[in-house]
């Protein structure tokens, strides 16, 4: 009370300001709330956001000019309003979402997780009678529907999206998660047989352009969100994966070609992958926490990335010269130290 007498009119008069705009920030989060669908997300980010309005008020008050700092203070607030909106959480109740390749891997995992917050999840399976598919199965529940399908046939997907509309009952589909995805080989492009090329295109992009096609009716009536997963640090960990696909790299190559780069250039590779996958991220729950938030966030950005070092290498591809870039990048994924048999043998022979 002392204090407050010992304040000349301005001082009073800005600390009333502040208390009115901190009151005004309430009020706004208050109303904002009661009238959308979401609610508040007390998550980390919610916490520094409201540690940062309390570094913001200090700093107002203390250390600028009492406008400036009224100024100052009140942008905080608005920055503060926008990002507990951006980060409300809508309630998966009522919500159906479609997941293709729930095999296994982040697909399954996904599922489950889905499941258990109270989704309708239509989980897609390759494999209808495949170990993943028996699991969701013995769930047995109404809101977890495993359904074969297969990105790459058209025709199958065509059916599958009749199936599912007539399931929703014209309600629509809230999202798709385009998960279903594959990686065979990592290697030289001349090493690599131009079928594994195709493949991978005909699941992880063609299928996605075409299951997206076929689904965007559902989408758009429920105003629902399309989220595309691409990741190929699942595969890259799992060595008896890698065991699989070098031995198999190996047995289909061309004596030529097998003569031309020499067994222990292919060796290196193999344990070249091998030592990289441990440098991935092998728990599958930062992944799908990030996939649950980009579904029920309200306000979801563009784009998610769960892994630091992808964060880096796109520092790396965007603001250095290329030359740099391709420096570093090629001594992250290439990195040989030995080299081709057949370019060994021509620098001696020169």
């Amino acid at each position: 009370m002392q204090l407050w007498e010992e304040m000349d009119v301005g001082s009073r008069l800005a600390l009333g300001l502040y208390g009115f705009i901190t009151v005004a920030l309430g009020a706004a989060v208050v109303t904002h709330f009661q009238k959308s669908k979401a609610r508040f997300n007390l998550n980390l980010c919610t916490c520094k956001l409201l540690l940062w309005l309390f570094v913001g008020f200090s700093l107002s008050l203390s250390y600028l000019p009492q406008y400036a700092g009224l100024v100052f203070f009140t942008l905080c607030c608005y920055l503060v309003y926008w990002s507990i909106r951006s980060n409300a959480i809508l309630s998966p109740e009522g919500k159906a979402v479609l997941i293709t390749g729930c095999d296994s891997g982040f697909g399954h995992a996904l599922a489950k997780r889905l499941h258990s917050l109270g989704f309708h999840v239509f989980a897609m399976v390759l494999h209808e009678e495949g170990d993943g598919a028996k699991v969701l199965k013995s769930f047995r529940s109404d809101r977890l529907t495993v359904i074969q399908m297969d990105v790459t046939n058209l025709t199958t997907v065509q059916e599958v999206e009749k199936e599912i509309e007539k399931q929703l009952e014209n309600k629509g589909l809230y999202a798709l998660v385009n998960n279903a995805g594959i990686i065979s080989c990592i290697g030289d492009t001349e090493i690599i047989p131009t079928d594994a090329f195709k493949r991978c295109m005909e699941v992880n992009f063609f299928g996605t352009i075409e299951v997206t096609k076929t689904f965007l009716p559902l989408i758009r009536r429920a105003k629902g969100r399309i989220i595309n997963i691409s990741s190929p640090s699942g595969q890259v960990g799992n060595v008896e994966f890698w065991e699989q696909q070098y031995g198999k790299l190996v047995d289909n190559l061309s004596p030529a070609l097998l003569h031309d780069y020499g067994e222990d250039y292919f060796a290196e590779l193999k344990q070249t992958i091998i030592t990289l996958g441990p440098l991935f991220r092998q728990h599958m729950e930062p992944v799908i926490d990030t996939i649950v938030t980009a579904l029920l966030v309200q306000h979801p950005k563009s784009r998610y990335t769960t892994e630091y070092i992808i964060d880096v290498l796109k520092i790396l591809y965007y603001f250095l010269p290329s030359f740099m870039s391709d420096v570093v990048l090629n001594e992250i994924f290439v990195a040989h130290r030995l080299l081709p048999k057949g370019v060994r043998q021509s620098s001696a022979n020169q």
